[in-house]
């Protein structure tokens, strides 16, 4: 099939599969009860738990962005944030008692919108229960507002891993997407980072943002080699001004459709396999010497809400407000807006306002999913135990037909199939299958 038969078939709204299910086909949130009681099955004390902290305040408002925050420049508004967290995280520890957390991720909004006093009144409530030999802490950054005195206090904490957002150093991308981050003030700031030890570092890049080209692309992705990143996400900007309102700011003109915004990513992927980054997964890559690309040789690659991992543990607690947690068996989502966690928190309980309980089979397609993203390729057996194994079949076959995908030991993703991962990933979403529309953004 030609490419442009295949854009017309297959560029069509697909879940992005950070979970499974994704998230409009969750059947609602567990109660309280039954959601301690799945962490207090699956509590390993030798594993502990990985945290996700969602700070949502953000100092300015970025046009493409569709994210959970709030913006505002009064910081005192961090400190009394941080004063939930740390509520939020005692009544997890009065239910469950004592919990060793073997990671922290800060995401957002802007985590370096906290001030030094609540960053540390923060670690300092936490810190206590690091498993201290094995504690990984990672942070998001906005490079335009970041010190150099936050990042001293970042690593006294233990956090070693920061990640950019970048998202493009053209000038005139930048102004049409109310983002202006020059190239040397980024350059400062890794700078400093790697002269106090911070050598783990992840760029955040957007590609199908207004005014971009193969040509800004290139010279972008220049940049970011002399600034040499460990990791590079480098994500499709997905337009949906119908329900991200700030999106309406972006000028509609300038933004590239199709196979000529997938020449974006192209170059960009061809520019780092040049450059020694292994692609790991959907939007992703990682030097190739780095441990998540021995992972994803190794199909030992896992991803969740925080990203891919090569060693996780089976319970992600996430504390603030929007943050998603998950166990084995469920997901939960805390509340959305800053107002409502508050109000959880206060009457004592936990701010959980949406989620799901996995059934035997969303646990059967989740190991199928995590197995294909981590290896391009699937196993020709793990999926005819399925309720909807024939349609399966008749989706292989498909794919086949449409070179997407070639028979081997296992049916393995091809060249022309690459663009297309969410969608060959699609056909055993028995979720998605139900349902009388598709749900999320477009393939392309």
């Amino acid at each position: 099939m030609k490419s442009h038969d295949l854009e017309k078939k297959y560029n069509i709204p697909v879940p992005r599969y950070t979970s499974y299910p994704a998230v409009p086909y969750w059947n609602g949130a567990p109660c309280e009860g039954i959601w301690l009681g799945h962490l207090k099955d699956q509590y390993d004390p030798a594993q502990g738990v990985e945290l996700y902290i969602h700070v949502p305040f953000c100092e300015k408002l970025c046009f493409y962005c569709g994210c959970h925050r709030v913006i505002s420049k009064n910081k005192d508004r961090g400190l009394e944030y941080v004063n939930y967290l740390i509520k939020e995280w005692k009544l997890y520890k009065k239910k469950l008692g004592d919990i060793k957390i073997a990671s922290i991720h800060l995401g957002g909004g802007t985590p370096n919108f906290l001030t030094v006093e609540a960053f540390t009144n923060l670690f300092n409530e936490l810190s206590p229960n690091f498993k201290e030999e094995e504690f990984k802490g990672s942070i998001e950054i906005d490079p335009r507002t970041c010190t150099k005195e936050q990042l001293d206090m970042y690593k006294s904490f233990g956090i070693e891993r920061l990640s950019m957002g970048i998202q493009d150093f053209d000038e005139k991308v930048q102004l049409a997407i109310g983002r202006v981050q020059p190239y040397e003030k980024v350059k400062e700031l890794v700078d400093y980072a790697r002269e106090i030890g911070i050598a783990d570092i992840n760029f955040d890049l957007i590609y199908g943002l207004p005014f971009q080209s193969t040509n800004t692309i290139t010279e972008t992705i220049e940049k970011v080699l002399t600034l040499n990143p460990l990791q590079i996400a480098f994500y499709s900007y997905a337009h949906l001004p119908s329900r991200i309102k700030n999106q309406r700011l972006i000028p509609e003109e300038g933004l590239l459709h199709g196979m000529e915004k997938r020449a974006l990513y192209e170059k960009g992927k061809e520019l780092l396999a040049i450059n020694h980054y292994e692609e790991i997964g959907l939007d992703h890559f990682a030097k190739d010497d780095s441990s998540l690309a021995k992972a994803k040789k190794e199909g030992s690659l896992r991803r969740n809400f925080m990203g891919h991992t090569h060693k996780t543990s089976s319970m992600i607690i996430g504390l603030g407000c929007s943050s998603i947690s998950s166990s084995i068996k469920s997901f939960a989502q805390n509340e959305k807006e800053v107002k409502e966690y508050y109000n959880k928190i206060d009457s004592g309980l936990l701010a959980i306002r949406s989620g799901h309980i996995q059934s035997s089979q969303d646990l059967e397609v989740e190991e199928i999913m995590q197995d294909f993203f981590a290896t391009n390729s699937i196993d020709k057996k793990s999926w005819k135990k399925l309720n909807h194994a024939s349609i399966i079949k008749q989706k292989l076959d498909e794919l086949q037909e449409d070179g997407l995908i070639e028979e081997g030991d296992r049916f393995l993703v091809t060249e022309k199939g690459r663009p297309f991962m969410r969608n060959i990933a699609s056909i055993f979403d028995h979720h998605l299958l139900k349902s009388k529309q598709n749900s999320g953004s477009t393939s392309l």
